[in-house]
């Protein structure tokens, strides 16, 4: 007899013949494979650089390409406005904060990807003594987003927006790649370095044209509510936490360094290889022209990258026709 058996990602087949099991498992009819494959783990969180930084400064072209710049529109006939930030995860999804996906109550109609100075029609910088110029950015429509069923704004927790493309990106190109999620055993320590990119500024200097970047460090708890408690009433839950600007002692930066704009962008830091960057946070909440240690709010997706996987998968399913 032949019994078909439909789990979830794959199609087993089943064969019996002289009391021998033969099991054939086959590869189910939509892009993507079991566990972590679905979100391209082989290729996924690359930079083009192997270093990383130890000071603020600007990125470089091809430096994070899972940065997405998102497109709100008020009605057809009008083009659409790029504010803040998600990142790219899987060619058909990318992540954000609740408050990104609801500016100011405009419909989040469009994700930019492979964009890098925000003014120039054509981005190129030099290397290598050679001019390397980049494709013109991918501007996709999107479908709908799907907020985590426990997302409370006022409190500021399960601050995480999945958000679907009406057509894939295109990956083939060095500028455009997702970045890996993080391992579920991954350790995230005080010690670790991490690193936000992100189009931001103060309100001196405006939002920087090319992204920024800057290595952070995780605060503690009772240090971050009691640096925010003078500016903003805050609980953390643990789907949140803190991480602060992490300066060499002999920084020029200024007193004041914002990070105004960088809502939704990524907090990042190496896989245990050194070659691959993991989604650990996004920006959700900062103070207006904050001194250098007053730590900032992220989303933490190292605890609702459960919910993440899942909800991916569950789309990917409805995509391919299956649910």
């Amino acid at each position: 007899w032949v019994r078909y058996f439909m789990d979830r990602h794959l199609v087993v087949l089943f064969i019996c013949s002289n009391m021998h099991v033969l099991w054939v498992v086959l590869l189910a009819g939509f892009v993507g494979v079991f566990g972590d494959d679905i979100f391209d783990a082989e290729s996924c969180g690359s930079s083009f650089y192997n270093e990383t930084i130890r000071r603020p400064s600007l990125a470089r072209l091809r430096e994070f390409p899972w940065l997405v710049r998102l497109g709100y529109q008020k009605s057809p006939d009008v083009a659409p406005e790029f504010h803040f930030h998600g990142t790219l995860i899987h060619r058909y999804y990318a992540v954000t904060t609740v408050f990104a996906a609801d500016y100011l109550g405009k419909s989040l109609k469009f994700v930019r990807l492979g964009d890098y100075h925000t003014s120039d029609e054509k981005d190129c910088q030099e290397f290598d003594g050679e001019e390397i110029c980049a494709p013109s950015p991918q501007d996709i429509p999107v479908l709908y987003v799907v907020k985590h069923p426990e997302q409370n704004r006022p409190r500021m927790s399960h601050d995480l927006v999945v958000v679907k493309f009406q057509q894939p990106a295109d990956l083939t190109t060095e500028y455009v790649k997702p970045i890996c999620l993080p391992s579920p055993n991954l350790p995230l320590s005080e010690d670790a370095p991490l690193f936000l990119s992100a189009w931001c500024g103060s309100v001196k200097t405006g939002i920087s044209v090319v992204p920024r970047q800057y290595r952070m460090q995780l605060a503690p708890t009772a240090v971050c509510t009691e640096k925010l408690s003078p500016h903003i009433s805050i609980t953390l839950h643990e789907s949140e936490f803190c991480a602060a600007l992490d300066l060499p002692k002999d920084s020029t930066l200024p007193k004041e360094v914002s990070l105004r704009g960088s809502t939704g962008a990524p907090l990042q830091m190496l896989d245990r290889t050194g070659k691959r960057f993991q989604l650990v946070g996004m920006t959700s909440v900062g103070v207006k022209n904050a001194a250098r240690d007053v730590p900032y709010v992220f989303t933490n997706v190292l605890q609702l990258s459960d919910w993440l996987r899942s909800t991916v998968d569950r789309e990917e399913q409805k995509r391919a026709g299956r649910l």
